[in-house]
């Protein structure tokens, strides 16, 4: 396995608070009260449900996407529980407010899709679901999104992403490189994050960020700023399993009681290649 990054790393760390805002829909949510509150619960990265990433705004930040969770009756069993089911919404910013929430239909019902983010273009939203057809649990998809705003059919991203574990938390760089979390490999423990350069429908291996980004608890996202040299990585290998965000800033000298990373070929291919792999014809239609 891959233990190593493609630049000279130092490691600090620093907790961070990142805004999120969850999905908010005025016909299914049952008042103002929980919009607003909603709204006004940013900049938490330890919740009851673990990390929420933050909304992921189109380039003109007038087009807004997130996801929601509620608690619904399964479609089978006539005593089973209510069950966590997560729904991606879009909102768009009028007058400086968000509003015209509306719920996605990226997945049929019962099933749920979560962590969405927008490409730099506008034209495609990827995102985690469990839906049938999934290779495990929680695959990643994407969508191609319409002029008018609605989305076309939901593409599994295939088994050079996916595997029969979860795969969650996507998130672009620079247009095609695209990070996401998998517990489904043999990695460093928990979640890992892994990179993998897409194009309209094709997309390259995933490579392991390696052994300075990833741990041995879960690591869910990672912001590159490769300009400024640092980047952040969101895990809970924090104290008492805190989720926090670790920054890593790359230098060409290691500093003095500093962890160091040396360069990962495989990663760095990743970073300049083409995609060549087509996704997986698996999709959803309702």
């Amino acid at each position: 396995m891959i233990r190593s990054i493609i630049y000279s790393l130092t490691l600090t760390i620093s907790l961070f608070f990142t805004g999120f805002i969850t999905a908010q829909n005025p016909m299914k949510f049952e008042n103002k009260a929980e919009i607003a509150e909603t709204i006004q619960n940013q900049g938490h990265l330890s919740t009851l449900e673990g990390f929420i990433p933050s909304m992921s705004v189109t380039q003109d930040g007038e087009t807004a996407y997130f996801s929601h969770s509620s608690e619904q009756k399964p479609l089978y069993g006539l005593f089973s529980k209510r069950e966590s089911v997560h729904q991606i919404y879009r909102a768009e910013k009028i007058n400086g407010k968000w509003t015209n929430i509306t719920k996605l239909d990226v997945c049929p019902k019962y099933a749920s899709a979560k962590h969405p983010t927008i490409s730099e273009d506008g034209k495609r939203l990827f995102f985690a679901s469990n839906m049938k057809g999934s290779y495990g649990k929680y695959d990643i998809y994407v969508a191609d999104i319409k002029a008018d705003g609605s989305l076309g059919v939901s593409k599994n991203l295939g088994p050079k992403v996916n595997t029969k574990e979860d795969e969650l938390y996507p998130s672009l760089y620079n247009g095609t490189l695209l990070f996401f979390a998998s517990e489904g490999r043999d990695g460093f423990g928990g979640l890992d994050l892994y990179a993998t350069q897409v194009a309209y429908n094709s997309l390259t291996p995933s490579v392991n960020l390696g052994s300075h980004i990833n741990s041995s608890r879960d690591d869910y996202a990672i912001q590159l700023d490769v300009e400024e040299g640092v980047s952040y990585v969101v895990s809970n290998r924090g104290q008492n399993h805190t989720i926090e965000q670790v920054a890593i800033a790359y230098r060409r000298q290691p500093m003095d009681d500093t962890m160091v990373a040396s360069r990962d070929e495989n990663f760095q291919t990743t970073l300049n290649s083409e995609a060549a792999y087509e996704y997986t014809s698996t999709s959803f239609e309702d």
